[in-house]
């Protein structure tokens, strides 16, 4: 064929065609060389066809020709082939490499004294939105931090640091577990909706996704254990070691308070008296307004706007201490909390206090993996209407609220602050539900629960920590729904 195609010159044209000379050196043809196979040369011609040419045949010049665009062809196949290795390696990752990290958040601006009510609140809304938690800190009057700082100070002093640093690190382990393994938790079937074949995440999958994430790289990053130890934190002021971490710490809490919150309104005066204020914040629901505004008529009088028609806004009063707004149940309070703190913690000698003493709670025990029946084997064994007793018993274990109650909190609540309005209904506009996450509020004495139970938590993941793969992991994820179970129950989700 090659003889052939020799006797007759062709002229065919191609952008990428190489010329090929026969070894009298009468005949060239134009073709793409597209391989070389048992010392053959395959060339392509202009109309498709494949041809396969000797290399003896070939003019020397041909034959150099051939050798280099033999070696470039594979090196661009080893190319491809470290590529799709390297996609494929990507897609079986546990996690993305480098793992993502979350934008840096504005740059802090602390409220400072004598601004107006209002613009006070704003402000700290603003900076709490931008995940700067140091702002209810730095809000506080002087004097106020003062006494914070010395009572937390105080704490670290009775505190036991071996109870402390155990539950930390257990707590660090689960979370570097979630983030770098986030790539294998996010592909769990059970956190996909499959509904028309698009295998977009669910609901909860979203909430991982949106919360677990972000407060796992919280806890991993802007928390790490030498920076959280009792030892550290005696080092210094209390506020000097968030003002530390705050610049680590802020763009996580910024990511969660993305979809965990949603920007309050803006307060407006409605009468100001003195060093006092009142505020209310217009778009809440009547009832609640109508409280809130009953309970600042006994400070302000019912002739206050809003006082006598109930107005539907919430309004709330607030005090200046110092050149700063607090709410006037906090100034009211304060004094009388950091005392009675203070007297609970002077019963225990230094370095005595167990977490549960600290902040209540009590350690919660997590079902080995042996004894947690798989779902299927749990309906397989319960025949229609029978009373499945498993279930009642992690039910009893881990919703029942009593196992975490705790002693009440003035601090609590921080709805003057910006805390996220508008759950009072799940129901938005038109029926649908929020786009935002639905607040949880976290006591101290859930946090106690948590880390008293975090080490057998910890210790039922060995399986997901020992994982190699995609599949070996889900497979030990499956085993393990019962305790996931009972970790996201402590959170209230």
């Amino acid at each position: 064929m090659l003889g052939g195609l020799f006797l007759s010159p062709l002229s065919l044209s191609s952008a990428r065609a190489e010329s090929w000379t026969n070894l009298d050196g009468d005949r060239t043809i134009q073709a793409k060389m597209i391989g070389m196979w048992n010392d053959q040369v395959v060339l392509q011609l202009n109309d498709g066809r494949s041809i396969n040419v000797p290399m003896d045949k070939l003019i020397a010049a041909s034959r150099i020709q051939a050798g280099k665009i033999a070696e470039r062809l594979k090196q661009d196949r080893e190319a491809l082939t470290n590529e799709i290795k390297n996609a494929a390696a990507i897609e079986a990752a546990s996690a993305p490499d480098p793992l993502p990290t979350p934008p840096a958040a504005p740059a802090y601006q602390p409220p400072v004294a004598d601004m107006a009510p209002d613009e006070a609140l704003e402000s700290i809304r603003e900076q709490f939105q931008n995940g700067h938690l140091v702002v209810i800190y730095d809000a506080l009057p002087p004097e106020y931090r003062q006494k914070l700082d010395g009572l937390v100070r105080l704490t670290l002093t009775k505190l036991d640091p071996n109870s402390l640093a155990q539950p930390l690190e257990q707590l660090h382990g689960l979370a570097d577990l979630v983030v770098t393994r986030q790539n294998w938790i996010l592909s769990e079937p059970r956190l996909r909706d499959h509904t028309g074949g698009k295998g977009d995440l669910n609901a909860t999958g979203e909430l991982i996704k949106k919360f677990v994430l972000p407060a796992a790289g919280l806890i991993r990053t802007g928390l790490p254990v030498d920076q959280t130890g009792v030892k550290k934190m005696k080092e210094m002021n209390f506020g000097e070691w968030l003002h530390q971490r705050d610049d680590v710490i802020a763009p996580y809490a910024a990511l969660l308070l993305e979809d965990y919150s949603s920007p309050s309104p803006q307060w407006s005066v409605v009468k100001t008296k003195d060093e006092t204020a009142l505020l209310e914040k217009p778009g809440a629901s009547k009832a609640r307004g109508a409280g809130a505004a009953g309970e600042a008529a006994s400070m302000y009088g019912a002739d206050f706007p809003g006082q006598n028609n109930r107005s539907a806004n919430p309004t709330v009063a607030f005090q200046k201490v110092e050149g700063f707004w607090i709410p006037a149940d906090v100034a009211e309070g304060f004094d009388a909390w950091v005392q009675e703190q203070t007297d609970a913690m002077e019963k225990y000698n230094d370095a005595s206090m167990s977490l549960s003493d600290w902040l209540g709670g009590q350690s919660v025990a997590v079902p080995s993996v042996a004894s947690t029946p798989q779902p299927n084997e749990r309906r397989r064994n319960s025949e229609p209407n029978h009373y499945d007793e498993y279930e009642d018993e992690l039910d009893d274990q881990y919703d029942n609220p009593a196992n975490f109650d705790g002693p009440a909190d003035p601090y609590e609540s921080a709805g003057a602050y910006g805390e996220p309005e508008g759950y009072e209904s799940f129901e938005g506009a038109g029926g649908r539900k929020p786009s935002k996450l639905e607040p949880v509020a976290i006591t101290p004495a859930m946090m106690g629960s948590i880390l008293q139970s975090v080490g057998g938590f910890q210790s039922m993941c060995g399986p997901l920590e020992a994982a190699t793969d995609e599949a070996s992991f889900h497979t030990a994820a499956e085993q393990l729904i019962g305790s996931i179970r009972g970790l996201m129950s402590l959170v209230g989700t």
